[in-house]
C-alpha cells in the first residue's frame, strides 16, 4: 500500500509544537505553522490520526465543510513533502539563521553546539576558546597548560548521552567544534551516532584531517554542512595559525567536502592584519565553489587585543566594499557577519532611523541579534552548560545533569540580559539588534582558577556550587 504524504510527515520531519516549527533533518528546511488549524493538524498528524479523523475532528472544531478540510489537509501535507518548497526556509547551517524570530522562552534550545575538544593543531593568537581567555597566560603558557590538561576531550559517552536528549527533546541542529573538531579521537563515531539520531549535523573544522574518505562518511552521517576556518591568503592564513600547509589544507578541504554534497561556510576572523587582504580571500574561495562566507570581528580575550584588535568602525566601509565585489566578481555569493555585530557599527550605541540610506545594506550582511542563550546553547569540552562558546559563565555539569534541567535558568539570564537598554531606545532596528553580543552584561564577578576558568559558587549566576 502506497504511503500518503500525510503519512510521511512524521517520518521526515521534526515538530517541536510549543513553536509550531517543523524542521526537516536532510534538507536543513524550517516549516513555520503560521495558523491555528495547520498547527492542529500537524499536531493530529504527529499524535498517528489517520486521515479520515483528522478531517472529521478539524470540521468538527472549527465547523467547516469536510471536503474543504480534506483539501487543505492534502496541501498542507505536499507542501511539507515537497523538496525546496516556496512556503519553507533553508537553514542550511548557514551565516543566515532563521530561528532568531523567537521572543518567548523556549522550553529546549533549538540548536546546541557541542565543543568536542581543547586540543588543535594550529596556533591561532586570536582563538575565542574560554581556556584562552585568561589575559596573564602568555601563548606558550596556554599550549602548555592545554598539553597538561587532565581530559582534552569531551567523554564520548557524555556527547552520545547529550545527543540523545537532543533528538528526544526536539533540538534540530547540532554543532561540533573544537580546538579542531576531528582531533577527538571517538569524532567519527560522535557524529554517526548523530545521524541516526536523524540530526542535522554542522562542523567547525580547520580542514587538516579531511580526506575524500571521511568526507563521505561525515556526509553518510548527516553532517550536511561544514565551516571551514580561513584567514587570509596563503602566507598570511599560514603566518597566522603557526601552521606551514594550513592554507591549502582547508581549500583542499572545501572541495572535498563538497564533492561528498556538504554545505561549506568559509570564516574569516578579521584581525588588523588581514583587513587588506579579506576581500581576496572571499574571491579565492568564491573560485572554488564556495558561496557562503562569514567574517568575524576578532572577539576580545584581554591578550593580545592590541595585536589583533579591530575597531567595530571598520564593519561599514568593509561591508560597502564586500556589497560591491560579491555584485560585480563574486556572484551568488552570501557574506554575513555572525555573531551579533551591533547594526549600527558602533562602539556606542548610536540609533539608526527608518530612513537611513545603509540599513539595507547593514541588513543584508548582519545577521543579527545573538540567540545564544535564547534558541541555543553551548556545551564546553569538559561538559559544562553555557549560553555561547565565547563564555566562561557556566550552569552545571552535563555529567551530573541534563540539559533540560540547566537550560531554564540559563535562558532566563540571558532573556534578561537583552532588554533592551536605553541607549538604543528610538533605533529603528533595535528589536532586530537586541543590543549585538549581550556576553558583556552576562558576566558576574567570578573566582578564576587554573586554565582562566570560572568557578560557580552559591553566589554565582546559577545558585548552584561547582
Amino acid at each position: 500500500m502506497m504511503t500518503t504524504a500525510i503519512e510521511s510527515i512524521p517520518a521526515t520531519l521534526r515538530y517541536r509544537r510549543d513553536l509550531g516549527l517543523l524542521f526537516d533533518p536532510y534538507s536543513g528546511t524550517f516549516h513555520r505553522l503560521r495558523n491555528k488549524v495547520a498547527k492542529d493538524m500537524v499536531a493530529q498528524i504527529f499524535s498517528g490520526a489517520d486521515r479520515a479523523t483528522i478531517i472529521g475532528n478539524i470540521s468538527h472544531r472549527y465547523n467547516a465543510d469536510a471536503d474543504i478540510v480534506a483539501t487543505d489537509l492534502e496541501a498542507l501535507a505536499t507542501t511539507l513533502t515537497t523538496p525546496a518548497s516556496s512556503e519553507s526556509e533553508s537553514h542550511g547551517g548557514s551565516v543566515h539563521e532563521i530561528d532568531k524570530r523567537f521572543d518567548t522562552t523556549l522550553d529546549f534550545p533549538l540548536r546546541l553546539e557541542i565543543e568536542l575538544t581543547a586540543v588543535c593543531n594550529w596556533n591561532c593568537g586570536f582563538c575565542y576558546n574560554v581556556w584562552k581567555i585568561d589575559p596573564t597566560m602568555s601563548d606558550h603558557d596556554v599550549r602548555r597548560a592545554v598539553r597538561e590538561l587532565p581530559e582534552k576531550h569531551i567523554p564520548t559517552n557524555l556527547a552520545t548521552a547529550i545527543l540523545d536528549e537532543c533528538a528526544e527533546k526536539g533540538c534540530f541542529v547540532i554543532r561540533y567544534s573544537g580546538g579542531e573538531t576531528l582531533l577527538h579521537p571517538d569524532a567519527m563515531d560522535i557524529f554517526e551516532h548523530g545521524g541516526r539520531l536523524g540530526l542535522y549535523q554542522v562542523i567547525f573544522t580547520n580542514g587538516h584531517f579531511i580526506t575524500a574518505e571521511r568526507a563521505a562518511r561525515l556526509a553518510a552521517a548527516n553532517v550536511r554542512c561544514a565551516l571551514v576556518s580561513i584567514h587570509g591568503d596563503r602566507d598570511q592564513h599560514n603566518l597566522l595559525t603557526g601552521h606551514p600547509r594550513a592554507y591549502d589544507k582547508a581549500i583542499t578541504a572545501m572541495r572535498l567536502l563538497q564533492d561528498a554534497g556538504i554545505n561549506v561556510v568559509a570564516e574569516l576572523t578579521l584581525v588588523k592584519e588581514n583587513i587588506s587582504g579579506a576581500l581576496d580571500v572571499i574571491r579565492d574561495v568564491h573560485s572554488i565553489g564556495v558561496r557562503e562566507f562569514g567574517v568575524m570581528r576578532y572577539v576580545p580575550t584581554g591578550r593580545n587585543d592590541d595585536r589583533y584588535g579591530v575597531p567595530v568602525s571598520v564593519t561599514l566601509p568593509l561591508m560597502r566594499e564586500i556589497d560591491h565585489l560579491t555584485t560585480t566578481e563574486c556572484p551568488g555569493m552570501t557574506v554575513a557577519w555572525p555573531c551579533a555585530q551591533k547594526l549600527c557599527t558602533s562602539d556606542t550605541d548610536t540609533p539608526l532611523h527608518a530612513d537611513d540610506p545603509t540599513l539595507a545594506l547593514r541588513s543584508s550582511q548582519i545577521v543579527g541579534h545573538c540567540e545564544s542563550g535564547l534558541v541555543w546553547a553551548s556545551v564546553s569540552y569538559d561538559g559544562q552548560l553555557r549560553n555561547c562558546p565565547h563564555s566562561n559563565v557556566y550552569f552545571g555539569r552535563l555529567a551530573e545533569h541534563r540539559v533540560a534541567e540547566l537550560w531554564p535558568t540559563l535562558t532566563e539570564h540571558v532573556h534578561t540580559a537583552v532588554t533592551t537598554r536605553d541607549t538604543c531606545a528610538g533605533c529603528a532596528v533595535a528589536e532586530t539588534c537586541r543590543g549585538g553580543c549581550h556576553l558583556p552584561s552576562f558576566f558576574t564577578p567570578r573566582k578564576v582558577t587554573g586554565l582562566g576558568m570560572p568557578t560557580l559558587g552559591t553566589t554565582s549566576v546559577t545558585g548552584m556550587s561547582g
